[in-house]
């Protein structure tokens, strides 16, 4: 409505401009009282907010950030982080761990809400996972940093979270491997998504989530595990880390530790998009 009505004065304007005059209202008490009366009487059908990154790309605007997004028309809008420079932008981030602020041992019900904050550690949510994927085909890239500074990614360009949050991750490319369809037993591909309060895996003497202390698309039970516990390089003990098993090996022969990353982040964005190369 704010950006209806700076287009209706005549002059000329850019994106940019529209949302810091928006902006500027918005911290205006009694005008966001009335916002908000405004958008409790507005049709479910008519979209305040743009639905993903991708679509605040395609406004022009190419700084990455945080922006508010609705993925879903039913549900209220929220914040996300934007990569709107990695492989032509227009990605929205859904999960970022970088120091191990955040517990992501949660509940079903947190993994579906999504917590912690797009400016720090964050899980966007399952609901809007699918909310965000439900409609055309998108990708999912995935992206490690070791603790030797070294990158590798993971990018699949068939993407989805269905609305029983069951993940499906195909067409692979990339210089991580392939750790979403590891092996028969061990393929998270078209898996149901897993808590320790709710158990969906395949693993039939108990529940991964419960076992691992996390929330993800168990097989029986992995061979990727992105919501693992974030340690500082090798560990011992249950494999419960931030772990990608076709670039560090499950356990080291020599030494019985294991590894877990210190840097990963996952984002989606519409596969059809074109950005900037």
């Amino acid at each position: 409505r704010c950006m209806r009505s700076v287009q209706e004065t005549g002059g000329a304007w850019s994106p940019e401009a529209v949302l810091t005059e928006c902006d500027l209202h918005c911290h205006s008490q009694a005008l966001g009282l009335m916002a908000k009366l405004m958008c409790s009487t507005a049709p479910p059908s008519e979209r305040l907010h743009p639905q993903d990154c991708a679509e605040i790309y395609k406004l022009g605007i190419k700084d990455s950030g945080i922006y508010t997004i609705q993925p879903d028309l039913h549900r209220p809008p929220l914040e996300a982080k934007c990569d709107m420079e990695t492989a032509g932008g227009g990605w929205t981030v859904v999960q970022n761990r970088h120091d191990g602020s955040l517990n992501f041992n949660r509940t079903w019900q947190e993994y579906r809400e999504g917590f912690g904050s797009p400016q720090g550690e964050h899980w966007l949510g399952n609901a809007a996972l699918h909310a965000l994927t439900s409609t055309g085909q998108h990708q999912l890239r995935i992206e490690l940093e070791d603790w030797h500074h070294q990158r590798r990614h993971a990018t699949y360009n068939n993407f989805k979270v269905m609305m029983d949050e069951d993940g499906f991750a195909r067409e692979y490319s990339g210089d991580a491997g392939n750790a979403l369809s590891y092996s028969k037993r061990y393929n998270h591909d078209g898996r149901s998504f897993s808590t320790a309060d709710r158990d969906n895996d395949r693993y039939a003497a108990g529940n991964c989530g419960q076992y691992y202390g996390t929330g993800w698309w168990f097989d029986a039970c992995l061979a990727a595990n992105l919501n693992g516990r974030y340690y500082r390089g090798r560990y011992s003990g249950v494999t419960n880390g931030i772990y990608w098993g076709t670039w560090y090996i499950l356990t080291d022969g020599r030494t019985g530790e294991r590894y877990s990353f210190k840097k990963v982040e996952m984002k989606t964005r519409p596969r059809n998009f074109s950005g900037t190369s």
